[in-house]
């Protein structure tokens, strides 16, 4: 079959989509990646066909009404900066879903990231069956509430069923406007479209663990949890010989990274700020750097290493504890590898993770980001290290260990769409 594959985000967003398609090429069908033109590099280096959007994600990261969004740590204000945002990008965006219009004609079926609800009415104007991947729960459920709502109060099942409902309906009116300034094939639905995907029989996938969020009974038969979705190595990257001999000259350190939330100012304060906390609990740092810019010339102690970017897969096992912003890839990877950690939520669903794990007892409270100091950060640190903590996630690691969620979200699209006919 010939498979699209459409998400439009960081790179977080897109690697377990790109997983997924290495897994579905490998059983023989064809695979297109359809994102943002600067993605083209990863995908391509994955030898995995890329249709590249007329977006700039790093350009539209430093815009004002983007940066705003990366502050939005609570529910209220996650959604009215978004709607801001997406207002401030309509005209972008409604090339984007042109480009994505044209990109899966010709496609057997089309696998889309939840936040490109609109790829169900083009599966439905086309004749293509559509899948909603998604790593994250968002199909209501009484078990429990919305990960955007997850780090608030627990009121009862009908409350967790509202939170989903109500998540799924602002989440769709975020995306709406764009993609109705765009759609010239009849009226854009005012209700979510992924109630209607849930609805239509047609496969919903979710790529997280079962052992983080068990699959709610009451769920119809094609909606699944399939285990994460997740690259087992970055193409082209290699540890250097500098990181090597870090790694060697002491005992394992604690990574700290916050994947691509930068910094509305300059990342010295921040970097600052971890080093002293690095120093106060008596660890050693290896710090990403994200998509952040480290300052010219910076000097640092020599128990801590910076590096622009790692493989998640590589680096983590060999580390002590993790501290991390929350997503949804790096709480997953991060799980995998069998390391406590301490989330330092932004935005959106981090909270809520950051909730989760503390509840699984493998992380202690998240520490937000507004409340980050390099005291408290060193006491959460000494926290996740404790040997009970680090001990429940390394069992936790490897249960997770023995998932295979891109086998199983293939071997579930195999049979509920078909085998590869290529």
């Amino acid at each position: 079959m010939k498979y699209a594959l459409i998400a439009v985000g960081s790179r977080g967003d897109l690697q377990p989509y790109l997983a997924l398609g290495l897994g579905l090429q490998r059983a023989g069908h064809q695979v297109l990646i359809v994102s943002p033109q600067n993605d083209a590099p990863l995908v391509q280096a994955l030898n995995l066909s890329h249709w590249p959007l007329p977006v700039d994600i790093r350009a539209a990261i430093e815009s004002p009404e983007v940066k705003a969004m990366a502050q939005s740590d609570s529910p209220l204000r996650f959604f009215r900066t978004h709607l801001k945002g997406v207002k401030s990008l309509q005209r972008q965006m409604a090339d984007v879903q042109s480009e994505i219009f044209r990109a899966c004609q010709g496609r057997d079926a089309l696998i889309y990231h939840p936040g490109q609800q609109g790829v169900y009415l083009i599966g439905r104007h086309l004749g293509i069956p559509t899948v909603l991947a998604s790593p994250f729960p968002i199909t209501s459920t009484g078990r429990y509430p919305c990960l955007l709502f997850y780090n608030g109060p627990r009121l009862g099942s009908l409350y967790n069923r509202a939170s989903h409902l109500l998540f799924q309906t602002l989440f769709w009116w975020i995306s709406r406007p764009s993609f109705r300034s765009f759609w010239p094939h009849g009226r854009v639905p005012l209700s979510s479209l992924t109630r209607r995907q849930e609805q239509s029989g047609l496969p919903v996938l979710f790529g997280y663990s079962p052992l983080l969020f068990p699959r709610p009974p009451e769920w119809s038969d094609n909606i699944e949890v399939t285990g994460a979705w997740q690259l087992e190595e970055e193409p082209g990257w290699t540890p250097s010989a500098e990181l090597l001999d870090f790694l060697k000259a002491g005992p394992p350190p604690v990574y700290v990274g916050f994947g691509s939330m930068k910094e509305a100012s300059s990342f010295k304060p921040l970097l600052d700020l971890l080093v002293k906390a690095g120093a106060s609990s008596g660890q050693r740092l290896v710090i990403s750097s994200g998509w952040n810019h480290p300052p010219e010339g910076i000097q640092l102690p020599p128990e801590v290493f910076l590096l622009s970017n790692c493989s998640h897969a590589w680096l983590f096992p060999q580390m002590a504890a993790l501290v991390h912003h929350g997503g949804a890839g790096t709480v997953a990877a991060g799980l995998r590898a069998g390391k406590a950690a301490v989330i330092v939520p932004h935005m959106g669903d981090q909270p809520g993770w950051g909730r989760r794990l503390e509840e699984l007892g493998v992380a202690p409270r998240p520490l937000p980001k507004r409340e980050l100091s390099a005291e408290r950060l060193a006491h959460s640190m000494t926290q996740a290290l404790d040997p009970a903590v680090r001990q429940r996630a390394r069992l936790l690691g490897l249960q997770m260990a023995q998932e295979d969620g891109v086998e199983q979200a293939v071997s579930l699209l195999n049979r509920k769409l078909g085998q590869s006919r290529s």
